[in-house]
């Protein structure tokens, strides 16, 4: 029974982190303008949540490996999943004057419901585990290569939707500059 939830809870993993890095600013789907926020803020909310999308990754492999502070760590990706999400619906933070797109809606409404039984699960396997699951520590030069790779690719994610976040978006910008015109 272990292992077919370690499997669920690897697959919600995988999906949550997925959807969750649609939603990059200046990706396929977050379009609206944060310029108003801080840069400190928004940088510091963007580092969050590229720690939680990229950490999800390795968390699938040790999940199905079976591995117990997986599944702690999964349980708190379930509660931050559900979070950000809950935050973001409820115009909580993030705020943008930017209206919600549909897609954003519903990949929000999504991640949520995903993250209810990610956390379910995971709880759940730590109780039927009850410290008999694998607890042996991974180390070999592979995973610290992929460890570097990853750091970097969240720097680089970072930087990106921090940047992308900060920018206005197209209709305030032609409006800002029709002004600027009209005042000459």
């Amino acid at each position: 029974m272990e292992n077919y939830i370690g499997y669920a809870v690897a697959g919600l993993l995988a999906i949550s982190a997925v959807l969750l890095g649609t939603l990059i600013p200046g990706g396929p789907i977050e379009k609206r303008d944060f310029s108003h926020i801080s840069p400190l803020k928004l940088g510091v909310f963007n580092v969050f949540l590229t720690a939680l999308g990229i950490g999800s990754f390795p968390l699938v492999y040790f999940s199905i490996e079976g591995f117990e502070v997986a599944f702690i760590a999964a349980a708190l990706c379930g509660i931050s999943y559900f979070l950000v999400y809950a935050l973001d619906l409820g115009k909580n933070f993030p705020i943008s004057p930017d209206k919600m797109p549909r897609a954003l809606f519903w990949v929000e409404v999504v991640g949520l419901l995903l993250s209810i039984p990610l956390l379910l699960l995971s709880l759940i396997y730590m109780f039927m585990s009850k410290g008999s699951s694998n607890v042996t520590c991974v180390q070999s030069s592979a995973m610290i290569m992929i460890l570097i790779v990853m750091i970097a690719l969240g720097v680089g994610i970072v930087i990106f939707a921090t940047k992308s976040a900060m920018r206005q978006s197209p209709n305030k910008a032609n409006s800002a500059g029709e002004k600027n015109r009209a005042a000459d």
